[in-house]
């Protein structure tokens, strides 16, 4: 059994399908998707509902979910989208998209993924190959590791899911992360805007591993295909996979 995390899909499910043939995933291995599965590209619905049908998948909630999840109408109909977050999720993160995607789901089938959406978590400590890994889409909070979505105040949700030490807007100092003894897999910010270079591959400062390889530049086409795509840690050797949108051409 083999445990693997990756993040940040934003709606591509291709590349999705391929990176899991790549690293051989079958029923004896787990994966974690830690946030932003949806949103810019346009198979952000279709990647929820594999991973909820999976049981050896888990997503823990990025803030494009928390976004839709501020969006849409609890009750699943599609008539009332003005939740606090509307403005932000569909006009400014891109997530028109998804809601046309969502829309075209049946009530129960919406219903169905809001229930399972509210009852995720944003944080999971994991153990693997003597490690303590922290698995989360971006920052953390004591109160909320392994807590439900559900659970949570909207301020809380908030900061986990949105700040971090790579954004001055948003910024988390990384002490905040390396004051603690896990070993932190987070995403939410392209490793090529942290390292301010044209390349696909994982980037790592103290106890930080960030692995958001660049799949919301497909949908913007401001970087070649063989520059972005996804990275995928395996936790038990630390060992990484990266495929490009080229590769999968």
């Amino acid at each position: 059994m083999a445990t693997y995390v990756i993040s940040d899909l934003h709606g591509q499910l291709h590349i999705f399908e391929k990176l899991l043939e790549k690293i051989a995933f079958s029923e004896e291995d787990f994966l974690y998707v830690i946030g932003d599965a949806i949103d810019r590209g346009p198979d952000g619905i279709a990647i929820l509902l594999k991973i909820m049908d999976t049981p050896n998948m888990e997503l823990l909630l990025g803030n494009h979910e928390f976004m839709m999840l501020n969006t849409v109408s609890p009750d699943g109909s599609v008539d009332d989208i003005s939740g606090r977050d509307s403005k932000l999720w569909l006009i400014a993160n891109k997530g028109i998209s998804t809601f046309e995607e969502y829309q075209k789901l049946d009530e129960n089938r919406r219903k169905e993924l809001l229930t399972w959406l509210t009852s995720r978590q944003l944080t999971k400590l994991v153990d693997a190959g003597g490690k303590t890994f922290c698995l989360t889409h971006s920052y953390y909070s004591d109160d909320a590791i392994e807590i439900p979505y559900s659970e949570l105040t909207y301020e809380l949700v908030r900061n986990i899911v949105w700040n971090t030490p790579y954004r001055y807007d948003i910024y988390a100092p990384i002490s905040e992360y390396s004051k603690k003894p896990w070993t932190f897999v987070i995403g939410h910010v392209p490793v090529q805007r942290i390292m301010q270079e044209v390349k696909l591959e994982i980037f790592h400062e103290e106890n930080i591993y960030v692995i958001d390889g660049g799949c919301a530049y497909k949908a913007s086409g401001n970087l070649p295909d063989s520059c972005c795509g996804v990275i995928c840690m395996r936790l038990e050797d630390m060992d990484v996979t990266t495929l490009s949108f080229s590769d999968v051409q």
